[in-house]
């Protein structure tokens, strides 16, 4: 008895400690109703996150680089430039909306198995929440 209750809180403070390290951003992550599958990566001293799958492909139509419109959404990086603040913090990146042809200012914050994606245009924020993929 006296062996468990030692290990039990070394167990539970390790995997406390991996839990807010860097490292619990990346993985597979689903946009909401599961419509496509972002895999975060680090990227140099950076994390960034790439379309891995899409529901229903689609190409760029919105995007305003010419060049760049009409290009397989599947495979573009989405998310650039984003460090670890702490925590459950990364911030500094820019994220990139297929939807309007758009890259906006946006900040990630860890809840365990899921993240919650802000971004801000102007005065106007918005949070999308993905979840982990299990």
């Amino acid at each position: 008895m006296r062996i468990y209750s030692f290990i039990a809180p070394l167990l539970l403070s390790l995997a406390s400690a991996q839990a807010s390290g860097p490292e619990q951003i990346l993985g597979m992550w689903l946009t909401p109703n599961g419509e496509s599958r972002i895999k975060i990566s680090k990227c140099g001293e950076l994390y960034c996150g790439t379309i891995a799958w899409m529901r229903n492909p689609k190409n760029d139509v919105n995007n305003s680089d010419p060049a760049l419109k009409g290009r397989p959404l599947t495979g573009v990086q989405i998310a650039s430039g984003f460090r670890f603040d702490g925590g459950n913090s990364f911030s500094g990146g820019k994220l990139y909306g297929p939807e309007r042809g758009k890259t906006v200012e946006a900040k990630i914050v860890v809840n365990g198995d899921s993240i919650d994606v802000k971004v801000s245009v102007g005065v106007v924020k918005k949070t999308v929440t993905w979840t982990r993929e299990k």
